[in-house]
């Protein structure tokens, strides 16, 4: 089966997860006409990623959480989301070309970028694109669905455009990733998305402000290890960040 089919498997799967706390293998197997051990690995998928727990006969939901909406986000720590935007804008040099995520944090980003007009930039944020596009900024929005709570693209269409390009340098957001191993995220798709871009880019970067190292979030997109460079503010917890210390390089603004 194509890679593309799978992933929009599992797009449903996760939505009929969240939608409704628990799913039959068995129905997924006559919906998608596939095979129990197909959706027996989808299910083993979704329980390695932690969103949910293999059941008898399917699986059950798990660390369901509220997700805050973009504007919620955007003006949470807004005093150390700009400190760390303004860290972030020196790795971005003339005639560079760059991934920028559809994270608040890294929508402050973007808003910093107006100097900076001789760069090519591709998003998957709805906002971000608007900003950059008023900038004079050549700016490439991704295909895909459109996630009215954070205003991002995601999707097969999405993953398909990443796979196309290499770009400098990827910049992404986390939503939190405490008592994890790397930067998470709220839900599947954007996850995805995210991982895509980490292989896009010949350099990575984490946005992060100190609350997110004691937020949980579900779905881990990326071990530290695969990140080039963390940028947060010093508010963050000292046992936070010597864990983090210990995997990639870490700036504190």
């Amino acid at each position: 089966m194509s890679l593309h089919l799978m992933q929009e498997r599992r797009n449903y799967i996760e939505k009929r997860l969240v939608a409704q706390g628990s799913i039959k293998a068995a129905e997924l197997c006559s919906f998608f006409d596939v095979s129990s051990e197909t959706i027996r690995k989808d299910l083993l998928y979704f329980e390695q990623m932690g969103i949910a727990k293999k059941s008898y006969g399917g699986a059950v939901m798990l660390n369901v959480t509220y997700e805050p909406s973009f504007k919620e986000k955007s003006i949470k720590h807004l005093d150390e989301k700009i400190r760390i935007a303004n860290n972030a804008l020196a790795h971005i040099h003339s005639g560079m070309s760059i991934i920028l995520d559809a994270g608040s944090t890294v929508f402050t980003l973007a808003k910093a970028l107006a100097i900076k007009n001789d760069i090519t930039v591709f998003t998957n944020g709805l906002k971000a694109a608007q900003v950059l596009d008023e900038y004079g900024i050549a700016t490439h929005l991704l295909g895909g669905m459109v996630r009215h709570n954070s205003n991002s693209i995601v999707g097969s269409w999405a993953l398909r455009n990443l796979a196309e390009i290499k770009v400098d340098i990827a910049i992404l957001g986390t939503s939190g990733f405490r008592d994890r191993s790397g930067p998470c995220v709220e839900n599947f798709p954007e996850a995805e998305t995210k991982t895509a871009m980490i292989k896009s880019g010949n350099k990575v970067l984490v946005l992060g402000d100190s609350g997110k190292a004691t937020t949980q979030s579900v779905i881990e997109f990326a071990k530290w290890e695969e990140i080039d460079e963390f940028i947060t503010d010093s508010n963050i917890e000292s046992a936070a960040l010597e864990k983090i210390k210990n995997k990639t390089i870490v700036t504190v603004v």
